[in-house]
């Protein structure tokens, strides 16, 4: 259904509402009771905690595949993220506990104005216009970021950013759009770069191999470019709070940043907290 928009998808006449109205109410029981019940643990021999540990260590991931921007907050024992209903239940409520459509999300994505109770198979209220999406357990080609600051800005200073995500396989153009415009992607990530572009660079300047202090603009670019490289490293090795988005972002301070920008980060590197990174080097 997420991915075939020929799928034919089937409804309750008019005159059987009563018994949609019945149904789900059962299969909204049988998942926010009975799926989490005694019964259901002896039955299996597992809970539905059991489940999401298997989630969290089969995905060794520590943030949330829908945004990358949250981690799962789920480090107390017998604590979890929502389980999300990718296809909504008050209106596919047959599919309330099936498993395929049961998804781990972390609570920004999950609540409003992000996805919430929107439809991911159509791109409209009336429903009439079925759209491709991402099926959560498939593959999928991948994205392209592109940083833009719009007002380059102080070092102390967050800025305004653009951020435009595109598809990098031609076939998921549709599902690229619908993943944006489900989960709101493009504005959070832009104001997520504001939020903590300052603190990347903090991070750059404590842990990164960065250029002393008399090297020049075209040589802050190519350690940039080598950080976002060891950045890339991590992101495929394991999906981390930002990654992707941070990558990027060094990526742009290489290709794109003014001469200015650039010199405000190298300011920041040999200021007092510069000498601090120092001294502690020595001792």
């Amino acid at each position: 259904m997420c991915e075939n928009k020929q799928f034919v998808l089937k409804t309750l006449d008019a005159d059987l509402q009563d018994v949609a109205e019945l149904a789900k109410t059962v299969f909204e029981r049988l998942y926010n009771s009975t799926l989490q019940g005694a019964l259901v643990e002896k039955a299996l021999g597992e809970n539905i905690h059991d489940h999401y540990k298997k989630f969290r260590e089969t995905n060794v991931s520590q943030a949330c595949p829908f945004c990358g921007l949250e981690n799962y907050p789920d480090r107390l024992k017998k604590s979890r993220s929502q389980y999300d209903h990718y296809l909504k239940i008050s209106k596919y409520m047959f599919c309330a506990v099936n498993f395929r459509n049961l998804v781990p999300m972390c609570s920004v994505c999950n609540e409003a104005p992000n996805k919430h109770r929107k439809d991911v198979l159509f791109s409209d209220v009336a429903c009439k216009v079925r759209r491709q999406a991402y099926y959560p357990f498939s593959n999928c080609g991948g994205i392209n970021l592109m940083l833009k600051n719009i007002t380059p800005s102080e070092i102390d200073d967050g800025g305004q950013w653009n951020v435009t995500v595109a598809y990098a396989d031609d076939e998921e153009q549709e599902k690229v759009q619908t993943w944006k415009t489900i989960f709101n992607i493009e504005s959070r990530y832009e104001a997520r770069v504001s939020e903590e572009s300052n603190s990347w660079i903090v991070e750059y300047i404590y842990l990164a191999n960065i250029p002393d202090e008399n090297a020049d603009i075209a040589t802050w670019r190519t350690s940039f470019k080598t950080w976002a490289e060891s950045l890339l490293k991590i992101n495929k090795h394991k999906v981390v709070r930002d990654g992707v988005l941070k990558q990027s972002y060094f990526e742009y301070l290489c290709r794109d940043a003014t001469d200015s920008e650039i010199s405000g980060i190298r300011s920041m590197a040999q200021s007092d907290m510069f000498a601090a990174r120092q001294m502690a080097v020595i001792l």
